[in-house]
């Protein structure tokens, strides 16, 4: 066993807290984490970690070493990127998360591209509609639509996607085509309550920005349901353009208040702080910037 190995498993086993949560996250079997781990106890002589049945903690000679462990391991893989970007392209495994709709329809094909220019690297691309903690849950990076909380991490700007309103043609027969944003308050409406959390929706009129307090039919946190529900006729729901083209092109659906839309989100690409960016992150980043503005 190379010490740096034990070094790598133990700072995942005391990260997750358990032998199978770092064998998935290092890509290899629980007993062969566990395996190492014996080895590195017995190479040092000391007991690292104190296991149970229902999790494994560091013993305090485990946290000591394991504080020591991250600084190393971080300068190695600092010094061996350096060394890569100078004698070869970038390599590795990243870590992407990225929320649901965007990724499913747009995101996960940027990645298709790039893994297609840069076959010595590898993507393990999760999405969820919550915001992942990058650190904690070891991800390189992440791709989050709309305003960022505030944090440690660095945000890069790539691009910006329009939220449009749209309706059936259907449920607008029936209840009629609203020519204002006030005029919503008649209408049935589907909320996704990471955009809209106080039910309401923005709008441009005459340049000033306006809000328009809405009654919803149904929340959800996912743009997919909003686009099902809204393509059965229930309702007006605000949507990702790019998810909802093809039906506005088919006419299956039609985008409503077109003149007073105001939901341009911007797209970021977020990672966290170091002194040193691997090479495989950078370039994604930068394929990213570069994907999203020939769009």
């Amino acid at each position: 066993m190379d010490t740096l190995d034990g070094m790598r498993v133990l700072s995942k086993v005391v990260e997750e807290g358990s032998f199978s949560g770092a064998a998935r996250k290092l890509g290899i079997s629980t007993a062969l984490a566990s395996k190492y781990i014996g080895q590195l106890e017995d190479r040092l002589g000391a007991r690292l970690l104190t296991r149970t049945t229902r999790k494994v903690n560091p013993t305090d000679l485990g946290r000591a070493y394991y504080d020591r462990c991250t600084g190393i391991l971080e300068q190695v893989d600092e010094l061996e990127d350096a060394v890569q970007q100078q004698t070869s392209s970038p390599r590795g495994h990243l870590r992407i998360a990225g929320p649901r709709v965007f990724g499913e329809e747009v995101l996960a094909r940027c990645i298709e591209y790039f893994i297609a220019s840069y076959p010595d690297i590898t993507v393990d691309l999760v999405l969820e509609e919550r915001v992942i903690d990058l650190v904690t849950e070891g991800f390189d990076l992440a791709v989050r639509i709309g305003a960022l909380p505030d944090s440690a991490m660095i945000a890069r700007r790539i691009s910006s996607y329009r939220y449009v309103l749209c309706a059936s043609p259907e449920y607008l027969n029936e209840k009629g085509h609203p020519q204002h944003p006030k005029e919503l308050t008649a209408h049935t409406c589907i909320i996704n309550s990471n955009i809209s959390p106080t039910n309401q929706w923005q709008f441009l009129d005459g340049g000033k920005r306006i809000s328009v307090t809405v009654s919803p039919l149904i929340r959800v946190n996912s743009g997919r349901p909003i686009h099902n529900m809204v393509l059965s006729g229930r309702g007006i729901g605000l949507c990702l353009l790019p998810s909802v083209e093809q039906d506005i092109e088919n006419g299956r659906l039609v985008r409503v208040l077109q003149e007073y839309e105001a939901y341009d989100r911007d797209i970021n690409v977020i990672y966290p702080h170091a002194r040193h960016l691997t090479a495989k992150v950078r370039a994604f980043v930068d394929f990213a910037a570069d994907y999203f503005r020939k769009l």
